[in-house]
């Protein structure tokens, strides 16, 4: 049994037998004798659970919890409690800050399953982006205004072939940000960003009108007749007179070419893969020389280029032989001007089958304006049979006045006019269907 008992210097002293049955001594300061009877209840039934080997009770266990740090430690040294364990530290959560422009560009374009023509745009694009706003940055740590500062540097100095001296065009910009907005829009949907920066800037690819250009087909021929060989002279014809993709000028197989019902099957790397087109007259004479002069067993119409190889700069050296300059985007261009000419003459929705394409990208990136149809509305009109045609002959049955044809006030319109005979003739008959019809009679 605890007992408690008052020292001289006024501190309380809490004798009790511990559970290896020895004396021992608690001082709990200078407390009241109530406090200090209440603490040496609680030592006793410690000690008496102590013997048990059970835990306290509950109001025991909250008491002790509450204990100063002197007291509690008093405890500790007489083995009535245990130490106290101090709470383990949380862990501080762990920041992952976002990747650098590079690494999240290398990590995006390793896992983008593309052809390999996307992967290199998306290279030139990752570069640029370094480029312009450092490999190092974070990309939480690029803006809105970075993004239109990159655009303006596009224009500028963006262009990577010419050392970023000179900028780069217009479609060429808009498709750099939009695969720079592919890049961020992955790490929106990985968490980790919240915003694209790039979203504001426009990124919709539009025709360029002035990179436009009818190419005649006495220039093609002119190019044709100084061609180095029998491939480029069909690469050319290909071009010009089916309207084909700069590839697919050197995919075609001689299997696809039906020269007796002239038709071809048209082979490509976009939508649709396979089409049909006729052989129109102009091409059929190149298909029938290439013909003569093909190989025996010879698969591809051409066989002097890959599909992706660059046949730019040959080009410009048979255009510049042939006595021309080298008009814009020399092989889009043939082929807009092939589809400018059969959209003049037939339905669009025939002619962008035959080309692979649909009429509303026909009009935004291919259909030109030609003089030819200028001069013909001029002369022809619209000539539709039974709603133009001939009714220009025709008096209108009601003409609107206008003030110029109402006779002045101060003219009496209904005095017949001595010099014009037929207003004469006009006033007597308008004078003769107001008289009555029917004679009077005679009484």
């Amino acid at each position: 049994m605890a007992t408690v008992r008052k020292r001289t210097n006024g501190t309380c002293e809490v004798r009790f037998i511990d559970h290896n049955k020895e004396r021992r001594s608690l001082y709990v300061g200078m407390i009241a004798m109530r406090d200090a009877e209440t603490i040496a209840a609680k030592v006793e039934h410690i000690v008496s659970r102590l013997v048990q080997g059970s835990d306290p009770d509950r109001n025991v266990s909250e008491w002790l919890a509450k204990l100063p740090e002197n007291l509690h430690s008093k405890l500790v040294r007489l083995e009535l409690v245990a130490n106290r364990q101090s709470p383990e530290p949380e862990p501080e959560p762990v920041v992952e800050l976002a990747p650098t422009i590079k690494a999240w560009t290398d990590q995006y374009i390793a896992k983008h399953a593309a052809k390999a023509s996307t992967i290199e745009q998306l290279e030139i694009t990752a570069r640029s982006l370094c480029k312009h706003l450092g490999q190092d940055r974070r990309i939480d740590a690029v803006t809105a205004g970075d993004a239109e500062d990159y655009r303006k540097w596009l224009l500028t100095k963006g262009n990577e072939r010419r050392g970023y001296k000179c900028g780069l065009a217009a479609n060429t910009v808009r498709r750099r940000i939009g695969r720079s907005k592919q890049f961020f829009n992955a790490a929106i949907k990985h968490e980790l960003l919240a915003r694209n920066p790039f979203a504001d800037e426009a990124s919709s690819v539009g025709g360029n009108d002035e990179r436009m250009f009818l190419v005649p087909a006495d220039w093609v021929e002119k190019c044709i007749k100084v061609a180095p060989c029998e491939d480029w002279r069909t690469i050319l014809a290909f071009a010009r007179y089916a309207g084909m993709r700069s590839h697919e000028c050197r995919i075609q197989r001689w299997e696809d070419i039906d020269l007796a019902n002239n038709r071809m099957i048209v082979r490509s790397n976009k939508t649709p893969p396979v089409r049909s087109c006729p052989i129109f007259p102009e091409l059929r004479q190149h298909l029938l020389r290439a013909r003569e002069f093909a190989p025996d067993g010879a698969e591809f119409v051409q066989s002097r280029y890959s599909h992706d190889a660059n046949i730019l700069t040959t080009l410009v050296k048979i255009v510049t032989k042939a006595g021309l300059v080298p008009w814009p985007k020399l092989m889009q261009n043939l082929r807009a001007t092939r589809e400018t000419e059969l959209l003049a003459h037939y339905p669009a929705k025939d002619v962008t089958s035959w080309l692979g394409n649909s009429p509303a990208v026909a009009n935004k990136h291919y259909a030109m304006t030609m003089q030819a149809s200028f001069d013909r509305a001029v002369n022809d009109g619209a000539k539709i049979a039974g709603v133009t045609c001939g009714v220009l002959s025709k008096i209108p049955l009601k003409v609107p006045q206008t003030m110029q044809d109402n006779a002045p006030l101060t003219q009496d319109t209904k005095k017949a006019d001595a010099e014009n005979p037929v207003n004469n003739w006009d006033c007597l008959a308008s004078a003769i269907a107001v008289l009555p019809l029917s004679c009077p009679t005679w009484t």
